[in-house]
């Protein structure tokens, strides 16, 4: 989490529970909630491949949980994907995944 932080990003939590599922970080830049997936894998590919398609569909509804939670239903969502042990340093890809709003 210090990563994120050192590039701006104010920490909304960690390992957050919702009846959806788990999100590993939710943060906040530039009135946008950040969703942050993070692997532990040995090369980025291996890292971004892990994260199916049923598996984005489940962090964004988790996702829309929280924004309803923390009252930013209005803000734009954005799905990060960091991943770690493929080098030196976490590498960190912003917008990793996109979805539709669910109910719009």
């Amino acid at each position: 989490m210090l990563f994120l932080i050192c590039k701006g990003y104010r920490i909304l939590g960690h390992r957050l529970r919702t009846p959806y599922g788990e999100v590993d970080i939710a943060a906040w830049k530039n009135r946008t909630l950040v969703i942050v997936e993070v692997k532990a894998r040995t090369s980025y590919d291996a890292g971004a491949y892990a994260i199916t398609a049923t598996a984005q569909q489940r962090i964004a509804r988790a996702a829309q949980a929280l924004a309803g939670r923390w009252r930013l239903t209005a803000a734009p969502i954005r799905f990060d994907l960091i991943v770690v042990g493929a080098g030196w340093l976490p590498r960190h890809e912003r917008g990793a995944w996109f979805y539709e709003r669910l109910g719009a």
